[in-house]
């Protein structure tokens, strides 16, 4: 009888233990599906925007407008590129500017002759000061609906060599229009057919790319500026931050006009995928003339170009070749009817030395009226001489004045009676 008892006993403790059980997976269950539950109802977090909405106050800028704003292209592969349709030109002979030549210097980021070369190209830089974006990043997908780029696009199929000049000996915008440019062959367009053929300036002592529209054929070239001394590598340091940006600094100004080489990012090649012109620092960014995308020649920022489907890093800056003058320098000297150089003789644009030599760069192609004192003892027929400053002799244009030598008077017989 007693095992019987504990017997039943025992059948009850072990329906109530699995009763247990069951309520502790239902109590479990419920829980998780109450917390699932609230968690389906927190709002996604944020996508982390970058400092490029900053610039862009005007206009909120999605994480997916972010990645793709900046398209830098792989430039065709060297099998596929054909030759230029027109072979390039010879270095067109030196010309005279008139009054009013606006290219005092290359280092005013305002206006200078490297913006200029993207103006000609259509580019429209009136409109785009006049939307008050000037100097503010504009994602490269807003650019082409803003209405400020020119007709010329990015050359996918070869064809244009940035030689191309038309039955003016200018750039051949047109036929731009209808190739399009890459980054180098729009390099080559503004040193070796712009410079020259429209501003009148000689680039004809540097060394040009083998391929014109070859980022690596024109590092090769700036290379050799560098060799030559007529150009130095700029040092800086560059990192990149979650967002994408690149932290670009300098280890010295850049000259607007530099050229800018860029790698394939996580490269450790000494190879440029893409080059640029320097056209200034503003705004916290370090400004860039370059065709890199569809939208055709432009205005991008060192600080930018990690972003795109191909991104691209910093390379090399080569300076601006000091060997060619990108304004007018004026060379006077002054000498004595024997040829003696005369010092200390006070002109409007110096006082001579000892050579009689005095020297004013920087100065606007035209026409000048030079002046001069005429020291005692000397005599000229005039005190001033017209000149105009032209782009011959690498714009180095000189001017010789001679001064004369007074007689002593000798005092006559009657005059030494009195």
């Amino acid at each position: 009888m007693k095992n019987k008892f504990l017997a039943i006993l025992g059948i009850i403790y072990a329906h109530k233990l699995i009763s247990a059980v069951i309520a502790l997976v239902v109590v479990a269950a419920i829980t998780v599906g109450s917390l699932l539950a609230v968690n389906s109802n927190k709002p996604e977090p944020k996508p982390v925007v970058s400092s490029e909405e900053e610039v862009s106050s005007e206009e909120e800028v999605s994480s997916e407008e972010i990645v793709s704003s900046e398209i830098v292209l792989e430039e065709p592969a060297e099998s596929s590129k054909p030759v230029a349709s027109k072979p390039a030109p010879a270095p067109a002979p030196s010309q005279t500017i008139t009054s009013g030549y606006k290219y005092n210097t290359n280092m005013n980021i305002e206006n200078n002759i490297f913006m200029d070369s993207l103006v000609y190209t259509g580019y429209k830089l009136d409109y785009h000061r006049s939307l008050g974006k000037m100097w503010t990043y504009i994602p490269a997908a807003s650019k082409r609906g803003m209405g400020i780029l020119s007709n010329i696009g990015y050359d996918y199929d070869g064809g244009t060599s940035g030689y191309e000049t038309n039955a003016n000996g200018k750039p051949d915008i047109a036929f731009f229009e209808k190739g399009d440019l890459v980054c180098a062959s729009y390099v080559t367009y503004v040193y070796f057919n712009y410079l020259p053929n429209v501003a009148g300036i000689d680039t004809s002592s540097l060394t040009r790319p083998n391929r014109s529209y070859s980022a690596n054929d024109w590092y090769i070239a700036a290379k050799d500026w560098i060799a030559k001394g007529y150009s130095s590598a700029i040092p800086f340091t560059a990192s990149k931050d979650s967002s994408g940006w690149i932290h670009y600094k300098s280890a010295a100004n850049i000259p607007i006009g530099s050229v800018v080489f860029f790698k394939n990012y996580g490269s450790n090649a000494d190879y440029a995928s893409h080059v640029a012109v320097y056209a200034g620092y503003k705004n916290g960014y370090n400004w860039l003339y370059h065709v890199g995308n569809d939208n055709g020649p432009e205005m991008c920022a060192i600080e930018r170009m990690w972003y795109g489907p191909d991104p691209q890093w910093p390379l090399m800056v080569v300076s601006t070749p000091s060997n060619i003058r990108f304004s007018a320098a004026l060379e006077v000297t002054v000498k004595d009817a024997d040829g003696k150089p005369m010092a200390n003789v006070e002109t409007s644009i110096g006082t001579t030395n000892a050579s009689g030599v005095v020297l004013k760069e920087g100065l606007n192609y035209g026409n000048y009226n030079l002046t001069y004192t005429i020291p005692k003892g000397y005599y000229a027929d005039k005190n001033s001489i017209s000149v105009n400053l032209t782009t011959k002799n690498n714009s180095l244009n000189k001017v010789s004045v001679t001064l004369k030598k007074q007689q002593a008077v000798t005092p006559s017989k009657e005059t030494e009676s009195k």
